[in-house]
Formats: C-alpha cells, structure tokens, sequence
C-alpha cells in the first residue's frame, strides 16, 4: 500500500494508515464490499488504529457460524490482546458467509497487516460507513479521550 493510497492518522509515535479503498465503523472495523455471481458481499477486519491500541493479539474467538444471521451491534465473539480482552460487536447487519479460520488459529496476524488479514464475510452491504476521510475525522474528534483512557486518566 502506497501512500497516497492511504491517509494517515498520527498516533503519537505511531500511525494508522487508512487504506482510500475501503469504508469504516465508527467501531474500528474496515469493510470491503463487492460483487461476486451477482450477490454482494462485505469482507471486514480490525483496523490498523484498533490494532494498535490492541497490541499483540493472542485469542480470537468467534460465537458465530457461517449461515447465522446477525443484528448490527449483536456480540459476534471475543478478542484478547496483551493489553485488552473485548467482545467485538457487529458493525453491520446480514448473513455470515464466511469466517476466516486462519485468524482463529494464529490470531497474531491480524495485528500484522491488519488490512490483508479478513476475519468474517457477510452477505450483503453495511448499512453505514465512513469514507477515509471521515474515519479519520472521527478519530481525531475523540483521540484527546482515548489517551487519557489509555493512561489511565479516566
């Protein structure tokens, strides 16, 4: 990935690129929407900023099947990272397609190029995302309050 095909959201001594090719969630996920055989799917992923304030990733583990139908905002399983465990929630509604296993066998790869490493596919398109630019716009908005979280200050 090229510079100019990603903005970059400074993270202190860190940055998250943000790939122009994809949408987003205001709950750090990545979409990838396409067509195939005449159906529309959505491929998603952690993105580069939630990997970072996850750190190294050790256990994914997933409470849903491929084939179940999900709600927007329903528990779809659980991440736990060096730093965190969290319950990742669906960042859009639709059928599972697919669940990407080689990210449950070594979910470390996720944090190692967050953008080619997919964890579910659904049917379908999400119902809102953001562009690049807005992502960005939204983390900027809200990175005053999460290093103070990640200090320790809340």
């Amino acid at each position: 990935m090229s510079e100019q095909d990603a903005i970059i959201f400074e993270m202190g001594l860190y940055q998250a690129a943000l790939p122009t090719r994809l949408t987003y969630s205001d709950i750090h996920f990545w979409f990838e929407t396409r067509e195939l055989d005449g159906q529309v799917r959505t491929r998603l992923g952690l993105t580069s900023y939630a990997m970072r304030l996850l750190d190294d990733v050790f256990r994914l583990d997933w409470k849903v099947t491929v084939g179940q139908q999900v709600e927007e905002a329903e528990a779809l399983g659980e991440i736990e990272s060096t730093k965190a465990s969290s319950e990742l929630y669906a960042p859009m509604a639709g059928k599972v397609y697919d669940v990407n296993t080689a990210m449950v066998e070594k979910p470390g790869q996720i944090g190692v190029e967050p953008y080619a490493n997919w964890l579910l596919e659904f049917e379908g398109r999400p119902g809102t995302s953001l562009t690049a630019d807005q992502y960005r716009a939204f983390l900027a908005e809200g990175w005053d309050e999460t290093q103070k979280l990640l200090k320790g200050q809340m």
